[in-house]
């Protein structure tokens, strides 16, 4: 039954109908993508579900003749309209432009760890708060918008949603939207990556358990979490040594599950209609645990491709369309 057929009048009044998306990783052309899913779609629920930033700078280092920039190891001076275009292609890639002198450079290279840290951070909220002025500009009122930090996202960006107009902040509360509830943690379990937002699995069954006490009919509820369950074939990657290598198993990655057991024996106990993930790009897929729909649509934000999930929640049951684009 496609996600498009024709229904009744009295269906289509009962239907929400909801795009998810994850892990964009600070690539503008997702971000305008996920913006644009709302008229794309028809749906009046917007939910982004984490990781919304990147993970590096680009400096466009001024000189006599333009800036001088190194991208994927190419080095060049651009100026003018290639400025722009360069900066947009940076953009594209998840990766921040910034165009810095000479002096600048210097100095940052200077900084101990954690300034560096503290100066990266505010690179990404300068252009994350262009983001949310571009949700200002492009969203209709009539359309809900929810989006969370993820754990690779930095302090400040949560609150810069907060104080954003068009977007709603979800990230460890209950919302609620056409009769349903919505719960959401942006924490992940333990990485190898040491992230921003990672907790111990007793303290994250903690924060959703609360949530979840408070979040009322389950028949009506909607976890969104961002990392997925533990073994739930929605949370495979690839095996990793303690110095980050991959390891291989033959001539391919060797798999492992790395989701959350917390996240799993919430939905186990508690059985909602529907669970949202993202974390884990290498797994998109649904799946069932008890009676609960779980939807971790993937990630190829490298790409340019954004990877999403139409939902149609409705009284007897929930319908679910991947799509990208």
């Amino acid at each position: 039954m496609g996600l498009f057929r024709r229904t009744s009048s009295a269906d289509a009044r009962e239907t929400v109908r909801l795009y998810y998306a994850s892990d964009i990783h600070g690539s503008d052309v997702l971000w305008r993508k996920f913006l644009n899913a709302a008229a794309a779609y028809r749906v009046s629920v917007l939910v982004m579900g984490g990781d919304l930033t990147g993970k590096v700078v680009v400096p466009l280092v001024e000189t006599a003749g333009g800036f001088h920039v190194e991208l994927f190891g190419v080095p060049q001076t651009v100026s003018g309209e290639e400025l722009e275009e360069m900066e947009n292609r940076i953009r594209a890639n998840g990766m921040y432009p910034h165009r810095m002198s000479a002096e600048e450079v210097s100095r940052v290279a200077q900084l101990s760890e954690e300034d560096k840290e503290a100066w990266f951070a505010d690179v990404i909220r300068l252009t994350f708060s262009k983001w949310l002025a571009l949700a200002d500009e492009r969203l209709e009122s009539s359309t809900r918008c929810f989006v969370m930090p993820g754990n690779d996202d930095p302090e400040g960006v949560d609150r810069a949603i907060e104080e954003a107009s068009k977007v709603e902040a979800c990230d460890d509360r209950i919302v609620e939207f056409d009769g349903h509830t919505m719960i959401s943690l942006g924490y992940a379990n333990r990485t190898p990556f040491d992230s921003p937002r990672e907790l111990d699995e007793d303290e994250l069954l903690r924060r959703i358990s609360r949530l979840a006490d408070a979040a009322g009919d389950m028949d009506r509820c909607i976890f969104n979490l961002h990392v997925p369950p533990y073994d739930s074939s929605l949370d495979s990657a690839p095996a990793l040594t303690e110095d980050l290598e991959v390891i291989m198993s033959g001539s391919a990655p060797k798999m492992i599950p790395v989701g959350s057991l917390a996240v799993r024996e919430a939905i186990e106990r508690y059985q909602p209609l529907l669970a949202l993930h993202g974390h884990v790009h290498e797994s998109a897929g649904a799946t069932r645990i008890g009676r609960t729909l779980c939807i971790n649509p993937g990630s190829d934000y490298h790409t340019g491709r954004i990877s999403g999930c139409l939902i149609q929640l409705r009284p007897d049951r929930v319908i679910h369309q991947f799509v990208a684009g």
